[in-house]
């Protein structure tokens, strides 16, 4: 009778000694990611409370939490710096480019995936092979193509200037758009396009109507990159924008980092500004941004 009961005992020693070698690695593993996570929240953080601290007590108060807070800075920012007109030019800039980026290569994409041509994956290949080219070793080129089409110039107007923003960031975001769009279109069932077309429907209509509402998941997140992109740009905008009233929030906000005044809970609510609608779009889409990062790059 002894012997099983000791028998039991030890393999419950046994048993509990791999919980505790199992649970180890994954402690270690929250506890790397949680410290990694503060260190990444910190900055943010940082910047929160500075946008609502008096500039004195930046300086002075090292701790996150203010000792007094100073709303009246992000309003002031807001309205006497007229951060309501910048953030009006980046959204217009932003939505506008958004819109071309998913028409454009949304229809491509179909096209890729759905259509036979001749040159089909020669092509397909050529668009994805572009991922390798830096964008900075254009940006001369481009420049001087925008200027030969008279879209920037001492005569140029905001709607020109904002053309020739929005036009080169559209095509920049072509292969990796068309990437995504064209392995997501192929993962779908051809039965849906061969049924659409016995009931009539023309292939633009196929597109439109039935493999586009589809391709939600895609949408998001092809509009989240590069709503991130085209909010954060500073180098093509700051070539092409030569007047201070069509400035978008990063230009304005390295305008303010050349004051001769060192004014950090300015420049920490302007960026505070300028970084909370890309925190709100990702919160709002983020579930269809996993699920089309997902399918997009596995299907095909």
């Amino acid at each position: 009778m002894q012997q099983p009961l000791i028998q039991k005992q030890q393999a419950r020693r046994l048993a509990s000694r791999r919980k505790i070698k199992q649970s180890i690695p994954l402690t270690l593993s929250y506890v790397l990611l949680t410290a990694y996570a503060i260190l990444c929240l910190y900055p943010f953080l940082w910047m929160v409370s500075s946008a609502l601290k008096s500039n004195q007590e930046i300086v002075s108060n090292p701790s996150l939490l203010p000792r007094q807070w100073h709303w009246e800075t992000i309003v002031h920012v807001w309205n006497d710096l007229n951060f309501w007109q910048y953030f009006t030019n980046s959204m217009i800039v932003t939505v506008l480019t958004i819109i071309g980026i998913v028409l454009v290569y949304s229809l491509a994409g179909y096209g890729f995936a759905k259509t036979s041509f001749w040159g089909r994956d020669l092509f397909f290949l050529a668009f994805v092979a572009l991922l390798l080219v830096p964008g900075v070793t254009v940006l001369v080129p481009l420049a001087q193509l925008v200027r030969a089409f008279g879209l920037i110039g001492r005569e140029s107007t905001q709607t020109s200037v904002y053309m020739a923003v929005i036009f080169p960031v559209i095509n920049g975001a072509g292969p990796l758009a068309i990437f995504l769009f064209r392995n997501f279109f192929a993962g779908l069932p051809d039965e849906l396009r061969d049924a659409a077309r016995v009931d009539g429907c023309s292939e633009f209509g196929i597109y439109m109507r039935i493999f586009l509402p589809l391709a939600l998941p895609v949408i998001a997140t092809v509009s989240i990159m590069n709503f991130i992109t085209t909010w954060n740009a500073y180098i093509w905008p700051s070539i092409v924008i030569n007047n201070d009233d069509w400035f978008t929030l990063p230009l304005k906000l390295k305008d303010l980092d050349l004051q001769t005044v060192v004014q950090w809970n300015v420049r920490m609510a302007g960026s505070l500004i300028t970084t909370l609608p890309i925190i709100l779009v990702f919160l709002l889409l983020q579930r269809y941004y996993v699920k089309g990062l997902t399918s997009g790059a596995l299907k095909g």
